[in-house]
């Protein structure tokens, strides 16, 4: 009889010290690239475009650029990227041109890989510090700085 009691309550300890000791997940906080971002320069090849300097320039000469726009939306899943630039010809500006990949981080890393389909790939260092993030081509070595949009 004492040790039925006894292995009752080690049975009943091992239980209750199992129960204790499982902890729920926890949740990573979100990823710093995700919101609505507007680009603010480029560089490559030992130059840097300002977009809102090309813009301010562009509609200085001809108002109905006023359309154009580069902005990127990011999920827990898609990158979109949405471009609307000049149409030289009629002084407006082109359609949208909208591109969307999935995404993912290389664990415990600032790499991105951005994949479209099966055949596009692009490999970005990106870094997020305050309202600013930067993306640098891990192919050509091209940096894209964008601001954070309020939401």
């Amino acid at each position: 009889m004492v040790r039925q009691i006894f292995k009752q309550t080690v049975y009943f300890l091992l239980i209750f010290s199992l129960i204790l000791g499982c902890k729920k997940d926890e949740v990573s906080p979100p990823d710093p690239i995700l919101g609505n971002w507007q680009v603010k320069s480029v560089s490559g090849a030992g130059e840097t475009i300002v977009w809102d300097d090309l813009k301010e320039t562009l509609i200085a000469l001809i108002p109905e650029y006023e359309c154009m726009a580069w902005t990127v939306s990011i999920t827990e899943e898609l990158v979109t990227t949405n471009i609307v630039l000049p149409d030289y010809d009629s002084n407006s500006c082109d359609p949208a041109e909208v591109t969307i990949w999935t995404w993912e981080r290389t664990k415990d890393s600032n790499e991105y890989t951005f994949t479209k389909g099966l055949i596009e790939v692009s490999i970005y260092n990106i870094t997020v510090s305050g309202n600013q993030m930067t993306w640098t081509d891990q192919f050509d070595g091209s940096v894209t700085v964008w601001s954070k949009l309020e939401e």
